[in-house]
């Protein structure tokens, strides 16, 4: 029988949701460690519960890009700091707004309309609280205008790090951070666009990149995330 008397109180009819938010908050808090495995039988030990809370929990904190879970390892606490962070979005910044400025000279009327439907898009996500929508429909954005660079190598250099930076947006998210409205910095983007004015266009691009970085690292911060890489 469980010594109730020894471990974290969790109500039943919650239960799931008590132990995402106790594991949440030891990874944030440092007390599980970047790179630390996560043993379902241990932390079920520790916190008085059974196995299948502990993994739906864990399945619930890797969507939301805190832990990493593979076959070969498990479950581990996924590795992020601050540092890294600025370093990503450093590299988004630099091939992004180029990606956007050559676009610009390129761009079809067709791929505009298209681009302005998936903005659309992202604003309804953002109206009804679908933030696994609008982080979808945001990537797709900006994907669709470095396709239109034409670069092959530059877009799989921008992909690779649009997915680093997700973990990020998803791990912001799950901190309960809510998106700004999307919308505005994302409609003078594509106006640039339209006008064919690509200076203008990596100047948008690049401040919206920016704006985005400041946000996440102030939150992270705020959390007391590890500045360390």
């Amino acid at each position: 029988m469980t010594n109730q008397s020894t471990e974290p109180s969790f109500e039943v009819q919650t239960v799931q949701e008590a132990v995402i938010k106790h594991l949440r908050q030891l990874i944030l808090t440092g007390k599980l460690k970047r790179g630390q495995r996560l043993v379902q039988s241990e932390l079920s030990a520790q916190l008085g519960v059974s196995r299948t809370p502990i993994r739906e929990a864990l399945n619930r904190l890797a969507h939301d890009g805190l832990v990493h879970i593979s076959s070969y390892k498990g479950a581990i606490v996924t590795e992020f700091s601050t540092q890294e962070l600025v370093e990503i979005y450093t590299v988004r910044i630099a091939l992004e707004s180029h990606a956007a400025y050559l676009a610009t000279q390129l761009i079809q009327d067709e791929q505009l309309t298209q681009l302005n439907i998936q903005m659309q898009e992202m604003g309804e996500a953002f109206r009804s609280n679908d933030f696994e929508h609008l982080l979808s429909s945001h990537k797709e954005f900006h994907t669709r205008i470095y396709r239109v660079a034409g670069r092959v190598h530059l877009e799989e250099l921008i992909s690779r790090y649009l997915e680093l930076s997700g973990v990020y947006q998803r791990i912001a998210l799950s901190m309960g951070r809510g998106a700004n409205d999307p919308i505005k910095e994302h409609v003078e983007i594509l106006e640039s666009l339209r006008q064919r004015d690509p200076d203008k266009a990596q100047k948008l691009m690049k401040v919206h990149l920016e704006l985005t970085m400041k946000e996440l690292l102030e939150l992270l911060v705020e959390k007391g995330v590890n500045q360390e890489g």
